[in-house]
């Protein structure tokens, strides 16, 4: 009998008290209202004046060509896409050609010229390294190629 006794106080003394961290999570939700209506009280709507000659500069961010390369649609067995943009379908010399114009106009103004290439997950090295060949050929010394990284892949 002692010992059904003992098994008993001993397992009624194991558990886990919710309590303390319900109050901790209804403090941080008290906690973020707050502090989400003072920062909205911060931006108080009013008309700013506009500088009719100003001599501030505008900041200009740098200048990007994307390069797509694509599996030409609907039979895949033709070959690859190259566009610039949302541009139709240019050959590898059209390209070149745009990319050093582009080059220019961004030295001109004394930016660099960055180069995305985004390619399908379906094209061989061979097709995408046909862009970053051009890229090379008109020395624009940023590249970025872009990749999906999804969970399970």
């Amino acid at each position: 009998m002692a010992v059904a006794a003992d098994r008993q106080r001993r397992h009624r003394g194991i558990g886990f008290n919710m309590t303390p961290m319900i109050d901790v999570v209804f403090l941080l939700i008290i906690f973020f209202m707050l502090v989400s209506n003072f920062a909205s009280a911060e931006n108080v709507p009013m008309e700013l004046p506009k500088p009719f000659k100003s001599q501030a500069k505008q900041v200009k961010l740098r200048d990007r060509v994307i390069i797509n390369c694509q599996i030409s649609e609907p039979d895949a067995t033709q070959g690859v896409w190259y566009r610039v943009g949302p541009n139709p379908p240019e050959s590898p010399r059209q390209i070149s050609a745009r990319l050093a114009r582009a080059k220019k106009a961004a030295a001109a103004e004394g930016r660099d010229l960055i180069a995305v290439i985004r390619a399908d997950r379906r094209l061989r090295f061979a097709d995408v390294r046909v862009a970053m060949e051009i890229v090379s050929e008109n020395q624009i010394e940023q590249m970025r190629l872009v990749a999906h990284v999804g969970e399970g892949e």
